[in-house]
């Protein structure tokens, strides 16, 4: 069951989530009595969308015996998808027995104060939120959800909220294939890339450049790179985020559970599996990229393999304390920019003005 579970959970860090879900959802079966078996298929249902079938995993998982931080998010994430179903009395009164069991946590009290307002008591909406932002200088779990209770905030008087994240999905999906190469997809990116640091929303278009990293091909190899350490760059200046919890990607609008995702996890791992090949290649692409996911990691207040819950945490413990933690405020030692300007490949015929 261990093994089985292992690869469950390592098909969704890399973003495989209906490969992911069906494998939990059959060592449920062969295993109904594992409260943790039952708390993972749940997320995984909540991840694609699977509301009815995320609630009654959640509740099996309470009903089995959960350890108190995955308790804590199987209460919330009950409470959240029955508001998100118009059911606004089923949800007070799971995350009203949410809160008996664990006062402290600011989290539950933040969204039971939004199913008060949508049972029409805006008094005891603030206080229950007041009381939650007086908590929250303690519970991590605030700073964990935050894009969840800043979208659901935002759209309290949204009739029908539920509606509003089911994508129109078509029954069977086929990714496009637009037979553009790695470099080709760097290059467009290159094409706009102002010469001013990272300030700028550049988009890149999906693929797996983590996969790349060690390609056979020297174009490939640097294009891939390139990719990642342009990423996290205009992460850390707050211009673009490729990388998003799966988790909170509903919450960020037009989403679509069987479309690709950047997955942090990937990247990690092949980053940090193939440090010291890149950084002997490519010095300067990998020193702005140490430094970019140290700043991100420790601004993130909790740390990134707490804020991405499919990371490994292992894995990326390691990555931090052998990579990041050595390296934190390389930045006033980083190569010119002009240096990086020139590894990733950007010349001068891109200059628009």
């Amino acid at each position: 069951m261990e093994e089985s579970l292992k690869t469950a959970l390592e098909l969704r860090r890399d973003g495989n989530l209906l490969e992911s879900n069906q494998l939990l959802k059959e060592l449920v079966l062969q295993h109904p009595e594992h409260a943790m078996l039952h708390h993972e298929c749940a997320w995984s249902c909540d991840i694609l969308k699977q509301e009815k079938d995320a609630i009654s995993l959640y509740q099996r998982a309470l009903e089995l015996g959960l350890p108190k931080k995955e308790a804590v998010n199987a209460y919330v994430q009950i409470g959240s998808l029955y508001r998100q179903l118009g059911k606004f009395t089923e949800s007070e009164k799971i995350l009203m027995e949410g809160m008996l069991r664990f006062w402290d946590v600011g989290l539950l009290k933040a969204f039971y104060a939004f199913t008060m307002y949508d049972l029409g008591n805006p008094g005891e909406a603030m206080r229950w939120m007041t009381h939650a932002l007086l908590d929250s200088a303690e519970d991590q779990e605030i700073f964990l959800n935050q894009r969840v209770i800043r979208y659901v905030g935002s759209n309290l008087d949204v009739q029908n909220i539920a509606g509003s994240l089911v994508p129109n999905v078509p029954e069977e999906v086929e990714l496009s294939e637009d037979g553009k190469t790695i470099v080709e997809k760097v290059e467009a990116v290159l094409k706009v890339f102002e010469p001013t640091y990272f300030h700028g929303a550049w988009v890149f278009e999906f693929d797996r450049y983590d996969v790349h990293f060690t390609d056979s091909n020297d174009e490939t190899r640097r294009a891939a790179v390139a990719a990642f350490a342009i990423m996290v760059g205009v992460w850390e200046t707050g211009s673009a985020q490729s990388f998003m919890p799966q988790h909170e990607r509903k919450y960020s609008g037009d989403y679509n559970p069987f479309e690709p995702h950047f997955e942090l996890h990937g990247y990690i791992r092949a980053f940090y599996s193939n440090f010291h090949i890149l950084q002997q290649e490519f010095p300067i692409m990998t020193a702005y990229t140490v430094d970019s996911l140290g700043v991100i990691d420790e601004r993130s207040k909790l740390g990134l393999d707490q804020e991405f819950p499919e990371i490994d945490p292992i894995l990326f413990g390691e990555f931090r304390q052998e990579i990041l933690l050595p390296n934190r405020k390389l930045k006033k030692k980083l190569p010119p920019f002009d240096n990086f300007l020139e590894e990733i490949g950007w010349d001068l015929s891109y200059r628009t003005w």
